[in-house]
């Protein structure tokens, strides 16, 4: 299976930041920082789009060949647990991983190529909340990913 992972926008040296990060949150947690894990790790810090576990067991094997499948999905449920990554609906693919916004925010998907972007939807929110209430519920919480092609895709 061929891949097309579209390295992400972010420079290098916020990768590298990001990464530190995410090794200490994992160490201070009390879980290892094996070579399976760091493999891992930096293939989701440089993805532009949300990968499934298989897009992120194939990519991390190509640093760490003996990887095994259940170490990738334990160290994506230990991710995410630790709010370092967030499960999203891909296009095609139900489940898939994409590195977490760091506070509230809702995700563009290119439904071409993949790339995906975190945006803030504060004015959607207060409609949220007042669709709620019309209703007779406390919204406490909404996921909203929103479709499309990006600029790029579009030109094509």
């Amino acid at each position: 299976m061929i891949l097309k992972i579209i390295i992400n926008k972010m420079n290098q040296e916020n990768i590298t930041k990001k990464l530190r990060n995410w090794e200490q949150t994992l160490t201070t947690t009390g879980s290892r920082l094996t070579a399976p894990r760091k493999a891992i790790l930096e293939v989701i810090a440089h993805a532009s789009q949300p990968l499934t576990p298989i897009e992120v067991f194939d990519l991390a094997r190509e640093k760490v060949p003996n990887l095994g499948l259940v170490t990738v999905y334990r160290t994506l449920d230990k991710l995410t647990d630790l709010g370092l990554v967030s499960r999203v609906h891909g296009h095609n693919d139900c489940q898939t991983v994409f590195r977490a916004a760091s506070s509230h925010q809702h995700l563009l998907i290119c439904t071409n190529c993949g790339t995906s972007v975190y945006f803030d939807g504060l004015d959607a929110e207060e409609r949220f909340d007042q669709i709620g209430r019309t209703h007779g519920y406390q919204v406490d919480g909404h996921w909203l990913q929103l479709y499309g092609l990006c600029a790029d895709c579009r030109t094509e």
